[in-house]
């Protein structure tokens, strides 16, 4: 069993702690409070670094103040202010000495609270520091209840396999060891039961619990090697065949085929006409990237996901093609692999490769994916013969290491920035029925967060129809924008549609091919105005929606009937997709 070791007193030899046979270091980055002088508070990079050279771990600590103490109280009694203080000095002091920014923090309750405590007390503290550094950095050090306590009010972060960033004392456990519990402080120096000697220091000892224990070189990136930019010719064709993203974060980048014999050139310019009622970010084909699309906008490529996804289309390609047609365009492939990770560090998504059979998560894909694991639309390309293999391989060089996740403590930022929402109702955070999200209450609306969409609030104006549809394991799905107010009333954009509400009106909600038919003819202020019925099911599986001025019809293939209201019969409204 891999064991670690802790100490405040002085400064303990290195070496000597790796011939004791300990594997770690659990360090302070908490400076000494007053009255007091340790000389291993706090740590220091060169200390770290020489910790480092002897071949041990670190794990970074967080321990102030002590009972009783009128100018340093114990830690854990100085609220939310004290949380988010002490979390922001403590980030900032592990980084000075060298610990990466995303290594989890502990933070001490050394003493033996109860149940009352916490509740009234410690939760704050650790809600300031959720707020300061992110919940998936939050560590405790505390008794067995304490880390359970702590587990349950999601205030730490995961380890995986169940475990969590806490760090059990076995004072106060009466034997017992929290199964939270990552590592586990077996052995307590005090002045009565000292600890064993190591270079003239007693120590105490803990146990590790877990393969994640905190320890820095989890998180310590490998520097990432220089790798050729593949040799390709940028033209800007940007146009104006875009929409906005409204807030959504992006979580995919989508390979197209064109069922055309286009170049880069040519099929830039039909998308550029936005009659056309199609685009992509980018077109490619024979070592020429023509830029259609700004990226920090949306193209037209695959219906309600287009919020969500970068765009791609190999010009002049086929979804019949056999894999020697594709490695006919190897450097083509290269060149889509390099602009997918560049997009994917740009905008913080995974450079994953999603192949048949797909799995739903951020990463690089084609449009089949939309189709399959999405259900929005019915496209197939890149078709059963692409390299898959081919791909992953270059985008693995290209990405060299991790993209980076989310930013961390996203219903926590998203409440600071909509003050509109009032009071939190939900205790911290509650997960989702699906195991995948999670989301907060308020007095005016919700939060709610999945990996793969971010946090959005939900005003309570729209949230009726939202739960109506099922939340987010209904139709709509997540949210991926935050309500945006309109002339005459609101709207949010979700995974898979969008809910509108017009001042007058009840709220109702659109989503697939009628939905982008109606937003081709200019949304609300366009001939057919606000929705005024959700879609209703005709005979013959024909399906329908019902707006101020007329209706759409989704006749069950993708082609849709659009009919304005008229004296006599209702005038069809030619499309230009």
């Amino acid at each position: 069993m891999t064991t670690a070791v802790d100490f405040a007193a002085r400064l303990v030899d290195p070496t000597a702690i790796r011939d004791a046979g300990h594997g770690a270091v659990i360090v302070y980055v908490a400076p000494s409070r007053p009255g007091s002088n340790f000389g291993a508070k706090p740590i220091t990079k060169l200390y770290a670094d020489q910790l480092r050279a002897a071949g041990l771990e670190i794990a970074s600590v967080w321990q102030y103040g002590k009972p009783g103490n009128p100018q340093a109280p114990s830690d854990w009694t100085t609220g939310y202010d004290g949380g988010q203080r002490m979390g922001i000095e403590a980030a900032e002091r592990h980084r000075a000495a060298g610990g990466p920014d995303k290594a989890p923090i502990f933070f001490a309750v050394d003493e033996d609270i109860s149940l009352e405590d916490w509740n009234n007390q410690a939760v704050d503290f650790f809600r300031g520091i959720n707020n300061a550094i992110g919940a998936e950095r939050t560590g405790i050090y505390g008794h067995s209840r304490a880390c359970a306590w702590a587990a349950q009010d999601a205030v730490l972060g995961s380890a995986g396999g169940g475990k969590y960033w806490a760090w059990q004392t076995r004072a106060w456990s009466g034997g017992e060891i929290a199964p939270e519990a990552v590592l586990y402080q077996r052995v307590i120096d005090t002045p009565t039961s000292p600890g064993p000697l190591i270079d003239g220091s007693a120590v105490d000892v803990n146990d590790v619990l877990a393969p994640l224990y905190g320890q820095w070189s989890h998180y310590e990136q490998p520097e990432e090697s220089p790798m050729a930019r593949p040799e390709y010719t940028e033209l800007d064709r940007m146009g104006n065949s875009r929409s906005e993203r409204w807030g959504a974060r992006i979580t995919n980048f989508l390979l197209h085929t064109q069922e055309g014999d286009g170049t880069a050139e040519s099929l830039s310019a039909y998308l550029n006409n936005p009659e056309n009622g199609a685009s992509y970010h980018y077109t490619v084909r024979g070592g020429i990237v023509c830029a259609v699309v700004d990226t920090d906008y949306a193209s037209w490529s695959v219906l309600d996901a287009n919020a969500q996804t970068i765009n791609l289309c190999f010009a002049g390609s086929r979804a019949s093609w056999s894999r020697e047609d594709w490695l006919e365009i190897r450097d083509d492939l290269r060149i889509a692999a390099w602009l997918a990770v560049q997009d994917a560090k740009k905008y913080s998504f995974a450079t994953d490769v999603i192949a048949p059979p797909y799995e739903r998560r951020d990463g690089i894909s084609d449009h089949k994916y939309v189709t399959q694991c999405l259900g929005i639309g019915t496209h197939t390309d890149v078709g059963p013969n692409f390299p898959w293999d081919v791909l992953a391989a270059d985008v693995a060089e290209f990405a060299a290491g991790a993209t980076p996740p989310p930013p961390p403590n996203a219903i926590n930022d998203v409440e600071a920035a909509n003050p509109w929402l009032g009071k939190r109702i939900t205790n911290g955070e509650a997960a989702t029925p699906d195991g995948v999200g999670r989301y907060a209450e308020y007095e005016h609306g919700h939060i709610f967060w999945s990996p793969s969409t971010g946090a959005q609030a939900i005003p309570a104006s729209l949230f009726g129809k939202y739960a109506a549809l099922d939340w987010e394991a209904g139709t709509l799905g997540y949210p991926i924008t935050a309500a945006t107010q309109l002339e005459h009333g609101e709207v949010q954009g979700f995974q898979r549609g969008a809910i509108y509400r017009q001042d007058v009106r009840d709220p109702f909600w659109l989503h697939g091919a009628i939905r982008e038919r109606w937003n081709r003819t200019g949304y609300e202020n366009g001939p057919f105005g606000w929705p005024v019925s959700d879609e209703e099911q005709l005979s013959g599986g024909e399906v329908r929606q019902r707006f101020e001025h007329g209706q759409i019809v989704w006749p069950g293939r993708r082609d849709t009937v659009a009919l304005l209201d008229a004296d006599g019969p209702d005038t069809p409204v030619a499309d230009h997709d």
